[in-house]
This record gives C-alpha cells, sequence and structure tokens, in this order.
C-alpha cells in the first residue's frame, strides 16, 4: 500500500465487524454402474428438449426509443432452463443464457420450452435493469414487482422492450476547517429511501479524495446522503495480542478465535489504531493508519461530516439524482472537534467474553433505530472483565448498548442500555448491569377441513421468531437466528429476547399450508405489535391452515384493453393493519398481471381487503399515502379461509 500523507491520516480503516469463517465443503462424486473388466461406464449425459418459444426485442434507453448496443441480457428461470453442465438437443448448453445487444439494441433467445423467464439487461453507464420495470429502482424492495415471461405451448414469438436508465454521478470537494483540501479521505455514498412508512439508510460506495481533495462516485439515480465517516472504534489492546498469538498458532486457531467472537456478535480486532494506555483506538475509512490528531492536541478528532454541514446521517441534506444527471459541489467541511472518552464497565457476564462490542448510539429522530442506524457509530470492544472505553467521543447525547446475543449452546440474552450526555468532561465509571431476556411460549396447532396432519419432520421445520419494533432497543443489532430442538414438534419455546416491542414472524411453513394467524391475549401477534414483558409471553397459539385463499381477475385499462403492464395493489380495510413504520405488513401485497392481464393472489389472511389496478410506475405501496389515493378506485372483497373470489379490475393511471 503508498504511504499516504497529510491530515487524511486521521481517516483509518473501520475495525471489520465479523461475518463468518468461510467453510470449504468437499463435494464428492458418485460413480456409474460396473463395465467389462471392472472399469467404471461413463454416464450417458440427459438431453433435455428444446423447445418452440423465442424471446426477441430491444433494450433501449428509458424514455427514448434509442438502442443501447452492447448490452449484456440475461435470461433466466426457475426450472424450464434446465439444471446445470446439461445440454438441450439443440446443443443449447442448460442453465442461465446471456446475449449481446446489435447495434439497434436487439437480441432473442431461441429454442425455450414452456415456463417462466426472467429478462435482465446490464450496460456499461447504465442502471442494471429487468424486464417490466418502469421506472428506476434505486433499491429493490419487498413490494417492487419482478415481473416475469410465460411461454405457453401456443406462444412462438414473444416480443419484449427493456428499459434501462443512465447513471448518475456525484461529485465534490473535501476541505478542512481552513479550506485546505483533505487527500485521500474515504467518502461514502449512503442511499436514502422510504420503506414501510420511514426513511432506510444503506451505503452503496465509497471512493477517496484525490490530492485536490476532490471526489466523484457513479450511482443509481435517486437520493443519497453524502459523508465522511469518523465513529472511532476502541479495542483493548490485550484483546489485539489474544488474537495475534491465535495468529501465530495457524488458521485453527483463528478460526476457533473468529468463531467465538461471531458468535458473541462482536467486534474482530485488528492491529491497527493509535495506542492509548490500555487501548488502542481508530476510526472507519480506507486506511489502516495510526489515528493523527489534526493538531498538536491529541483530545482532537475530525468528526464525522456529512454534506453541506451536518454530524448526524439522520441530519444530512438528501442529494436528489436524476438519470443520466451530474451532481457537483457536493462538498464536506472537517472540522475538528473536542473529543471526550466514555469508560466503564459490564456487570454480571458469566465469565470472559470475546468481541463482545459495546455501542454509542446517537438518538435517530425517526425513531427507527437498527443496524442502518449503525452505519457511523462508535463502538468499543470490552476485555475478559467487561471494563469497555470509548475513546474520541465527539459531544452530544448518546444510548449506551451492547448485547450478548443467544447461541445454539446458551439460549439466553444478556444487555444493557443506559442514556448518557457527553458534555465538557469525560463520562467515567460507569456500570451497565446486564439483564436477562423473555421468551415467547406456546403450540401449533392445524386447521383443515380434512383433518390432515404434518409429519413431525415438517412439522418441526416451523420456526417461530419475534422481531423488535424499530425504535426498541432489541432493533438495534441483529443477531444471528438460533434454531430451538423441540421435542414435541406442536411445542415450542423461543429464545430470549431483550424486553420491548416486538411481531412475531412464522418461516418455513410446509407446502400447501399458509399461516392463519398467532394469537395471544386476544391479540393476532403477526399482524400488531405486542409488548413483550420480562416475564415473557405464554400460551402462544400459532394456527397453521391448508384453507388456502384465491383472489384473481382480469385487469384492463380505460379502454377495455388488456392491461399486463399494471401494477394490482391490495390492502386490508383497516388502516391499523397497512403497517407498523419500519415493518411489512403481510395483508398489503402486490402483484403483476399476465399477458392475458390475470392477475391472482394466493393465501391472503382472512379478512376486509381493498384491491385496486393501477399504472403508476413510481409508487411505493408500503407508503400509506399511496393506499390512501387508491381507495375510490379499489374494489372491496372479504377473503375467507379457503375461499375463492373473482374481481376484475380497471387499472387507473398516475404519474
Amino acid at each position: 500500500m503508498a504511504h499516504h500523507h497529510g491530515k487524511r491520516g486521521a481517516f483509518l480503516s473501520a475495525f471489520l465487524v465479523l461475518a463468518g469463517v468461510a467453510a470449504l465443503v468437499a463435494q464428492g462424486r458418485g460413480g456409474g454402474p460396473a463395465a467389462a473388466g471392472g472399469q467404471t461406464a461413463a454416464p450417458q449425459p440427459q438431453i433435455l428438449k428444446a423447445g418452440p418459444g423465442i424471446i426477441m426485442g430491444r433494450v433501449v434507453e428509458a424514455g427514448t426509443s434509442t438502442g443501447i448496443a452492447g448490452a449484456i441480457v440475461l435470461l433466466g428461470s426457475t426450472g424450464a432452463l434446465g439444471a446445470p453442465q446439461l445440454t438441450f438437443d439443440d446443443g443449447t448448453p442448460s442453465g442461465q443464457r446471456s446475449a449481446q445487444t446489435d447495434s439497434k439494441g436487439q437480441f432473442m433467445f431461441r429454442g425455450l420450452p414452456v415456463g417462466t423467464y426472467a429478462v435482465t439487461a446490464t450496460a456499461t453507464g447504465y442502471v442494471r435493469s429487468q424486464y417490466g420495470d418502469a421506472a428506476v429502482i434505486q433499491i429493490r424492495r419487498a413490494l417492487d414487482l419482478n415481473r416475469m415471461i410465460e411461454i405457453t405451448a401456443t406462444d412462438r414469438v414473444i416480443d419484449v422492450a427493456i428499459e434501462m436508465w443512465k447513471n448518475g454521478g456525484i461529485g465534490g470537494r473535501v476541505v478542512d476547517e481552513t479550506g485546505d483540501p483533505m487527500v485521500g479521505v474515504e467518502v461514502t455514498v449512503i442511499s436514502r429511501m422510504p420503506s414501510w412508512g420511514g426513511p432506510v439508510m444503506q451505503p452503496v460506495l465509497s471512493t477517496q479524495t484525490d490530492d485536490r481533495g476532490i471526489y466523484h462516485a457513479d450511482v443509481t439515480p435517486g437520493d443519497y446522503i453524502v459523508g465522511v465517516l469518523a465513529a472511532t472504534t476502541t479495542v483493548p489492546v490485550a484483546e489485539i495480542q489474544r488474537f495475534t498469538a491465535a495468529q501465530g498458532q495457524g488458521n485453527a486457531a483463528v478460526s476457533a478465535f473468529a468463531a467465538e467472537v461471531g458468535a458473541n456478535g462482536g467486534t474482530m480486532p485488528r492491529g491497527v489504531g493509535t495506542r492509548v494506555g490500555a487501548f488502542s483506538v481508530s476510526q472507519f475509512g480506507g486506511f489502516n493508519e495510526p489515528v493523527v490528531p489534526p493538531t498538536g492536541d491529541r483530545g482532537a478528532f475530525y468528526a464525522s461530516s456529512y454534506h453541506p454541514a451536518s454530524q448526524t446521517a439522520t441530519a444530512a441534506a438528501v442529494v436528489h439524482l436524476q438519470s443520466g444527471e451530474e451532481k457537483t459541489g457536493v462538498d464536506i467541511v472537517l472540522r475538528p472537534v473536542r473529543t471526550r472518552s466514555v469508560t466503564g464497565r459490564l456487570i454480571g457476564l458469566p465469565g470472559p467474553v470475546t468481541g463482545l462490542t459495546v455501542f454509542l448510539v446517537a438518538p435517530d429522530p425517526s425513531q427507527r433505530a437498527s443496524q442502518a442506524a449503525l452505519i457511523d457509530t462508535p463502538r468499543a470492544v470490552a476485555d475478559g472483565s467487561g471494563a469497555f472505553a470509548f475513546l474520541g467521543i465527539a459531544p452530544g447525547a448518546y444510548t449506551v448498548f451492547v448485547q450478548k446475543p443467544p447461541t445454539a449452546a446458551d439460549t439466553r440474552v444478556l444487555w444493557a442500555s443506559r442514556s448518557i450526555v457527553v458534555g465538557d468532561a469525560d463520562v467515567m465509571g460507569l456500570e451497565l448491569p446486564l439483564a436477562s431476556g423473555a421468551r415467547l411460549s406456546g403450540r401449533i396447532q392445524l386447521q383443515s377441513a380434512q383433518s390432515a396432519a404434518l409429519p413431525a419432520d415438517q412439522l418441526k421445520a416451523v420456526t417461530i421468531t419475534a422481531r423488535a419494533v424499530p425504535g426498541t432497543p432489541g432493533a438495534i443489532t441483529s443477531p444471528r437466528p438460533v434454531r430451538m430442538d423441540r421435542p414435541d414438534p406442536a411445542q415450542f419455546t423461543t429464545v430470549e429476547y431483550i424486553p420491548g416491542r416486538y411481531m412475531v414472524e412464522i418461516q418455513g411453513l410446509p407446502r400447501g399450508w399458509v399461516l392463519a394467524s398467532a394469537m395471544a391475549n386476544g391479540q393476532n401477534l403477526v399482524d400488531q405489535a405486542f409488548d413483550l414483558s420480562a416475564s415473557g409471553l405464554p400460551d402462544v397459539v400459532v394456527t397453521l391452515t391448508n384453507q388456502i385463499s384465491t383472489l384473481t381477475g382480469i385487469v384492463r385499462d380505460t379502454r377495455g384493453e388488456l392491461a399486463p403492464a399494471a401494477t394490482v395493489a391490495v390492502f386490508p380495510v383497516d388502516r391499523s393493519l397497512w403497517r407498523i413504520p419500519g415493518m411489512g405488513s403481510r395483508r398489503v401485497q402486490t402483484a403483476a398481471p399476465g399477458r392475458d392481464g390475470r392477475y391472482t393472489f394466493t393465501g391472503l389472511p382472512a379478512g376486509d381487503y381493498l384491491v385496486a389496478g393501477c399504472d403508476w410506475p413510481s409508487a411505493d405501496f408500503s407508503d400509506p399515502g399511496v393506499l390512501t389515493a387508491l381507495i375510490p378506485s379499489a374494489a372491496r372483497v372479504s377473503i375467507g379461509d379457503g375461499t375463492s373470489h373473482t374481481q376484475d379490475l380497471q387499472a387507473t393511471v398516475r404519474r
């Protein structure tokens, strides 16, 4: 790595949060039947039958008829293209196919069997696009449709068009408090978009300033905030020494150390940063260099800074970028701040816990504290006795938070949370008593008109978990899921969770069954949030049913013609079931009509719904405002367990 000088030394690599240790899995290869002479006869390769279907079309620049030459078009299918390493009888290899567009943007796929296909296009300088995208998608959300192309036995040639949007660009300068350029500083671009009633932030890329302090980033059109992230990570030197010793012992010791840190949801120590007494402190950034304060004052750091002049992501200005637009002048000024230290000890650890990480979380006005809010959060790794220290902390209000998550070996949770204010003096000697969590328990019952039963292994595969409502302590970090052993498949007890507000999530449902409800104290826990007290929540009854509802119909436009490009949205009449901010509702769904205009929803929970068709490319169907706007054109339907309904629709046009 080239040596970098100047004030950029204040920006260091963040400690990497453990992502896990990859394991290599050896794959055996079975032999075929024995041939004469003890030799093994090579198996005959399976030949797949090509179909008569053809997909041909053009890739064009959005809003124009201009074809994009040299675009790569990918064709995928859930099964129609066969398993890898096989061949069709026309000589075409099985699996995903690709084609490159000609000078007019044209492409073609031949010999396609009956099935459902996805078509995606990529091109230099453009956003990756899928067939059916009618607007640029910054980040694909749960209700953003993936439109498919269905080839039937009577289809021969299907003509399609794929629109692509040009990337945009964001650029500016990073300077210090005197206006001098900051060289080699890492600038982070963070997407900011609405989902389920609140803003969601996600880092999309980082880039570095040049010798003039200038940076530039090519990004998908959309909304962004831009900043230099400088939150500190403080690690006991003893933990770094332990990791260094493990490295000296070989891969097995490193893997064991990493697994221990991962089980604790912790942070891997790194041998970089500035040593301050028994601790080492570094800042998030692109370089593994020691902290160099901007002046001779070792108590001052460059704090995080966002365009144009904010120290927090939640208060940063939003940069809106259109297709093909270049936004310049997105400048950032870094100013040194007098920083403080926060020290303390965790009380009640069962013993040494490797890598356990304490967070210093700034308040989030959107009340959506989650891992997205931890993009630029100071962290401290506790030592074996539970002692921790945060160095280089800017003044302000914070919540000190720690969680030792449940594991398969120990399904308890230990956690602590305390509000503090960092002012003109260091905050020293905090004591954080660790509290235990609470569990949900109950039973699974089946609702079936035919008195059907489920095998024990399928019932055991059903998992019941609790998801914390954003803005509560349980939502700050997301521990790895832990599968609980259930000797009685119909009975369940969850791992411990931090007390607070939650919703129940059910996964692993067997084929042919859907979730009817999860009831406790007269409340359906999958539709509305509940309070999990320190004493837990017993007697939860999870009901599965094989009486599956269907809602279908034909969508037409205002001229009475089929409207396959429309979107159909279904949502409850009861607005309280639309969503909880930051969390999806299983009762709000979208569907894409087929080429015949037919839409279908399968497995909607029983209740009263509104269903509407619309041509509204920019709509966010998790937004209550969008659903409210659809009400005048929506049809009302009542869904029961196992009932079938047909409701034709006329699509309204909105832009």
